[in-house]
């Protein structure tokens, strides 16, 4: 295997996880749009085999609050403290509550992204034998264990291969499904992942992470009108996912650079970006889009449908957000430390080239 397969496999592996059930949530994280399979721990309560000790529920309870501190796509410094965590949760006693079941399979997670694959293997027996191998979601899970075992295209056509066998005993299996989406795509087979995921959304049409995977799918064919369809499906889902707001008016501002820089699609972004910061104060993405098009509005000389002096007033507020988030950022200043670094980079050179303009 050469070097380039193995920096493949080794992006694989990071990126074919998901540890969070929903779909399109307005979170701090923009990035985190989709998540492939998710796993419902039993919402019943059985008693433990006698003879064994429950455990401390403050110290499973300490665990959870570990995990759900960090965000849907954590830093590799993130899950290598998690899957540490391993050898200590692992000797709890087995209490088979839905924390416990929740708790494994954020652990199993952890552990793939950072190679541990060993406890990874531990914790999967662990699922199968309180849920059977034959639980659509655990095969999902055993799915992605293989996904991450694979050193290249060939044990990965392998795995693709039993997602298809699943798939003729039991086609309503929804998360072996998306794991030969995330495959497909990964395996550069974008148009049948497309019309894998189309499929699944005509059984499924409200879920709202397969309509932004798909989005995803068609903006990495520039097919932006096809990306933008599908995010306003999940607006209709989710009319307050910010991020996806957000999401709309950067693939908008794409479309009309694409286009040649038509007015009217700029102002169509700029309505998407105002719409983000309307429903989340201090978003760092919504008003970088405000400062950047309300940029290109004013350079432009086309007809405008928002007033000039609309679109001065609208990039004089956008620049004094930024600024005040270059500032707190900077200065460690409560309620502003969780930003991407370098997006505060990024605004930081919007800044100084708006500067240089003037």
């Amino acid at each position: 295997m050469t070097s380039h397969d193995r920096r493949r496999h080794a992006t694989h592996r990071r990126q074919t996880h998901s540890n969070q059930l929903g779909a399109i949530t307005a979170d701090k994280n923009p990035k985190a749009l989709t998540n492939l399979i998710a796993y419902k721990p039993p919402t019943h309560h059985l008693s433990p085999a006698p003879g064994v000790r429950l455990a401390s529920k403050m110290s499973l309870s300490t665990y959870l609050s570990r995990f759900k501190s960090v965000s849907l796509t954590p830093t590799p410094s993130e899950s290598l403290s998690l899957s540490q965590l391993a050898p200590s949760i692992l000797n709890l006693s087995i209490t088979d509550t839905p924390e416990q079941w929740s708790l494994y399979e954020s652990l199993l997670l952890s552990a793939l992204r950072t190679g541990d694959d060993t406890s990874a293997r531990l914790i999967l027996q662990r699922l199968s034998d309180r849920f059977g191998n034959s639980n659509a979601r655990i095969m999902a899970l055993q799915g992605l264990f293989d996904e991450a075992m694979a050193t290249n295209n060939a044990q990965l056509e392998e795995v693709l291969k039993n997602y298809n066998e699943v798939l003729k005993d039991d086609p309503t299996n929804v998360p072996i499904t998306k794991r030969k989406i995330t495959l497909l795509h990964h395996l550069s087979k974008k148009t049948e992942a497309i019309a894998a995921l189309t499929v699944l959304l005509d059984l499924n049409p409200t879920d709202a992470e397969s309509w932004a995977q798909l989005a995803q799918y068609y903006f990495e064919l520039s097919m932006f009108s096809q990306a933008i369809f599908c995010l306003e499906e999940v607006l209709l889902i989710l009319p307050n996912a910010y991020n996806v707001h957000v999401r709309l008016g950067e693939i908008s501002y794409l479309a009309a650079e694409n286009s040649g820089g038509g007015v009217e699609k700029f102002e169509t972004s700029l309505r998407w970006y105002l719409r983000a910061v309307e429903l989340c104060d201090r978003y760092l993405r919504g008003y970088y889009g405000v400062k950047l098009v309300t940029g290109k509005l004013l350079q432009s000389k086309g007809t405008r449908t928002i007033p000039e002096e609309k679109v001065n007033k609208l990039n004089s507020v956008a620049t004094v957000h930024l600024n005040d988030i270059v500032t707190g950022f900077e200065k460690g200043t409560k309620g502003f430390t969780g930003y991407d670094p370098e997006e505060v980079a990024a605004v930081k050179e919007l800044l100084a080239a708006d500067d240089v303009s003037k």
